[in-house]
């Protein structure tokens, strides 16, 4: 076990955050499964097989928030790609193959201001994205105008909202946008929100039930919401214990214009990878399941 391992594991609390801050940089990675899904294992208590291959930034940056989607038979995936150095991340890209391999990333929306959680998807036979802007405290919507990295923004589909990872769902002809809202006392990982429209570009109200779940155990949204033998599916984060400890699969029992609720019926945890110290988001497409991961790395001194 190496020295940075070994400190960290056993010293006290303040040691290793001391340790941490002069040695070490938390780094979150991306990581692709090309066998039988986690999430599938974590519902029916079975063994699990995966097939994971993970992907780590350079040094001075990390990668997290994996959103894939298929182009033209393509598998694409969409990540937070943040940089230490300037305290802000940039929606990066890459292609994927069957195996799980990463192709090579490229930069396909930057802005002043911190971009996260690239919820990307199709509507209407275009492409569009909603990242999280937490900071800006408002959600956007944009619109794909050259694949993959030329984006306009559309509009703003709720100002004065601070939403973290904004996940849009289509069901019984509407559209349903879950996220954790900060207000009053909340914090960002307490309590899930949703807001209905007819249309992305439509006119988005607040579901009456808001906060439809208050529990920093599974609250804060950790991917595409799907669907598993009939069942639909809600990944919600873990954050009791630390910020993206765990994937809670919660299973929607309600979900209408005047009703929400919930129950967890499943867990990712972090392992099955090597050092590993925890996750916050699963999502699946084209055969391939995408999780992301958290590793203590050393630091280099690199500034990007």
């Amino acid at each position: 076990m190496g020295i940075l391992r070994l400190l960290t594991r056993y010293a006290p609390p303040p040691a290793k955050k001391a340790y941490r801050r002069l040695f070490g940089e938390e780094q979150w990675f991306l990581a692709v499964n090309a066998g039988l899904p986690l999430t599938d294992s974590a519902m029916s208590g079975g063994a699990r097989s995966p097939q994971l291959k993970a992907h780590h930034a350079p040094p001075g940056r990390f990668w997290a928030d994996p959103f894939p989607i298929v182009v033209d038979g393509k598998v694409w995936v969409f990540f937070e790609d943040y940089s230490f150095a300037s305290k802000k991340a940039v929606i990066a890209c890459a292609p994927v193959s069957a195996d799980g391999g990463l192709g090579e990333v490229a930069a396909a929306l930057e802005c002043p201001y911190h971009l996260s959680y690239p919820f990307v998807f199709e509507h209407r036979g275009r492409l569009y994205l909603i990242p999280d802007t937490w900071d800006e405290n408002r959600v956007d919507l944009w619109r794909c105008r050259r694949f993959p990295d030329d984006w306009t923004r559309e509009r703003t589909l709720l100002d004065g909202v601070s939403m973290s990872d904004p996940t849009l769902h289509r069901q019984d002809g509407k559209l349903w946008l879950f996220g954790t809202v900060s207000e009053a006392r909340a914090r960002a990982n307490d309590e899930l929100h949703v807001y209905m429209a007819d249309a992305p570009e439509g006119a988005w109200r607040p579901h009456p039930a808001n906060p439809v779940v208050s529990d920093r155990r599974r609250a804060r949204p950790a991917g595409r919401l799907f669907f598993r033998e009939g069942r639909l599916i809600r990944p919600g984060q873990d954050c009791s214990g630390r910020y993206g400890g765990a994937v809670v699969l919660n299973r929607v029992d309600e979900l209408n214009e005047r009703a929400y609720a919930e129950t967890p019926i499943g867990r990712i945890d972090s392992s099955g990878l090597p050092g590993n110290r925890g996750t916050h988001t699963v999502n699946y497409a084209g055969g391939l399941e995408f999780l992301d991961g958290r590793v203590l790395r050393r630091r280099t001194g690199s500034a990007d």
